[in-house]
């Protein structure tokens, strides 16, 4: 039995406040000179160096650096004159900057990485492995992004307005060339419904869906979004919209949008952006990186640190810093 002595007083045991978790940052690395987005795929980050021919291999667990593996010859496209010839040849936010760009865009297949080499049309394998390139195939036209569905990869085409090839990786061939697009095939997502092109790189501002079966456009759904990033998750289509300034999440079964929302201002290179996946939503980069809510599209949740791309899985968050250096975020 507790006996409480005279005059002595009873003072309240404090409560420790409750541990609300929050994104830390746990690993910074510099990479290449011109870095573009961070694609995750099996316990690797990979991030193509745009301007050295170079992808960067990252060990998830640890944040560290393990290899920086050449993919491309930066000296092919320059000496074919992808240069501008003045600094008046493009405006400020055209896409046109990025002709230079190799590798120009990554992808993950499950086991392999496949890096988009414009300087000579093809797409090349890299074994995380071994670090080192495995395959190339040959692509007919230069390529503006990849997506890769089960054992078939997707690019649009660049040079080519209207133009989505169709890579067997299994093969390593191109089995289709697909010339229906509407004008201007940018970002593109792939998802069990079907192969989703934002045609906006011409400013014409049309969703198109490809039947994988046919390799035909079946579907095309007129939007006013001037958009560098879409990414196809959980039955839904999320496209970034007009300058990066809004979200729009649109129903894979109709093509219909669901809800359009304001999102953070985009900030990075103009022609490149990347929109990161979250259980309830989606992250989108910026002076202050976002999740949105998948219900609502209302900001859900910040990170107070500016990037120019962002990736997620699970509890990790990877963003490009405006320095052009990767920094990992875990939350705790």
């Amino acid at each position: 039995m507790l006996a409480l002595v005279a005059g002595a007083s009873i003072v309240a045991c404090s409560q420790p406040a409750p541990h609300i978790p929050t994104w830390t940052m746990v690993a910074h690395v510099r990479v290449g000179q011109t870095p573009g987005p961070v694609t995750l795929g099996g316990r690797w980050a990979f991030v193509p160096n745009m301007s050295d021919g170079t992808v960067t291999q990252i060990d998830r667990a640890t944040g560290k650096v393990v290899a920086t593996i050449t993919v491309a010859d930066p000296h092919v496209l320059r000496d074919q004159g992808c240069a501008p010839d003045s600094v008046h040849a493009y405006y400020s936010g055209s896409w046109g900057w990025r002709m230079c760009d190799t590798p120009y865009a990554i992808a993950w297949d499950g086991s392999s990485l496949w890096a988009l080499d414009n300087g000579r049309t093809r797409l090349v394998r890299v074994d995380p492995a071994t670090q080192r390139t495995a395959d190339e195939i040959s692509l007919p036209g230069t390529g503006w992004a990849l997506a890769i569905g089960g054992s078939t990869a997707w690019v649009t085409g660049f040079a080519a307005s209207t133009a989505l090839y169709e890579v067997d990786l299994a093969a390593r061939r191109v089995v289709a060339t697909i010339n229906d697009l509407d004008v201007g095939p940018a970002s593109l997502a792939v998802d069990p419904s079907g192969v989703w092109v934002v045609c906006a790189r011409a400013g014409t501002g049309h969703l198109d869906r490809i039947d994988p079966a046919t390799a035909r456009v079946v579907g095309r759904y007129a939007s006013e979004w001037w958009s560098i990033a879409t990414i196809a998750y959980r039955g839904d289509l999320y496209v970034r919209g007009t300058f990066g300034g809004d979200i729009s999440r649109v129903d894979t079964a109709t093509g219909a949008v669901i809800w359009t929302q304001p999102g953070p201002g985009f900030i990075g290179r103009q022609g490149i952006d990347q929109i990161g996946t979250a259980p309830d939503g989606v992250w989108l980069d910026g002076p202050t990186t976002t999740r949105i809510d998948s219900v609502t599209g209302q900001i859900a949740e910040k990170v107070l640190v500016p990037s120019t791309s962002a990736a997620a899985d699970g509890n990790e968050l990877w963003l490009m810093e405006l320095d052009g250096s990767v920094a990992e975020f875990k939350k705790k």
